[in-house]
């Protein structure tokens, strides 16, 4: 049943790629497995979540989260309307969301919502140049060419298939001629493969979401700048107040144990998708 899902809906992006009008007005949901290594002490516990590119032709617009992010952001509004308080799910790890329009032209990544800050939208106006080369493999079905490109801080290797012609790929990769299948950085800690692709039906747009409603712009180098380890924020938080204690010797004991927090993270949780967040 699978095997001929995949071969209807592969039939489909072909005529949208003989008819170009077609592909544009397309919803299509591509699935991927991203497994990564927070700690590279321990490379042999990688962490595996499903994510998730929603590409909308109409739009000429990509949306790309956690598939976990997804379904609990749905679930919450659509609990909300009924007047039911529910929270958001404590096993996923992508929380962020990234936002393509004009085919990569305009990229924004947006911080975790549902947190005591704005969420942070934050405009990525970095160019990818990618080495495309002759090798080619088979993935899904499609035929696939691979590509590479250096981008923050690390080395990429890319096969994307130009049978399903959109320069969209997971994360912020983009600027291919075709959707990018798998992608995977030299070291190996950090992949993206793809799992199935499907038409996407779902009428919830997690950008259309309440707790994006007042987001706060910032450029990229502003970003950079900021702490993203959480025991940091939560220490700065402290400092500032925004933390209330009943007494200074339990403040103390807060600021003794957020310290080793902070040592530890340090040490393992070292490997970031983007090097020059390591902070």
């Amino acid at each position: 049943m699978i095997n001929i899902k995949r071969k209807c809906m592969k039939k489909i992006i072909l005529l949208c790629f003989l008819f170009p009008s077609i592909y544009f007005s397309q919803n299509i949901r591509f699935i991927y497995n991203y497994q990564f290594v927070s700690d590279t002490l321990k490379k042999t516990m990688a962490s595996n979540e499903i994510v998730v590119l929603d590409f909308y032709g109409e739009k000429k617009q990509s949306v790309f989260t956690g598939l976990k992010h997804l379904i609990s952001d749905s679930t919450m509004a659509k609990n909300s309307k009924k007047g039911i308080m529910t929270f958001p799910d404590p096993s996923m790890k992508i929380k962020y969301v990234i936002e393509k329009t004009n085919n990569g032209d305009s990229l924004y990544f947006y911080t975790p919502n549902h947190m005591p800050d704005p969420v942070l939208k934050v405009k990525d106006d970095r160019k990818m140049e990618w080495e495309i080369t002759n090798e080619r493999k088979e993935i899904l079905g499609y035929t696939a060419l691979k590509a590479i490109t250096f981008f923050a801080g690390r080395q990429w290797i890319a096969w994307f298939t130009e049978e399903i012609p959109i320069p969209d790929g997971p994360y912020k990769f983009h600027g291919l001629p075709g959707l990018i299948l798998n992608i995977s950085d030299s070291t190996n800690t950090h992949s993206f493969k793809i799992i199935s692709v499907q038409k996407q039906n779902s009428n919830y747009l997690v950008l259309n979401d309440d707790t994006y409603k007042e987001t706060k712009p910032i450029s990229l180098k502003e970003y950079e700048k900021m702490p993203h380890n959480p025991y940091i924020l939560l220490k700065n938080k402290a400092l500032m107040g925004e933390v209330h204690f009943r007494n200074n010797e339990e403040k103390q004991k807060f600021m003794k144990n957020i310290e080793v927090q902070i040592k530890e993270s340090k040490i393992h949780d070292n490997n970031p998708i983007e090097i020059n967040l390591l902070k």
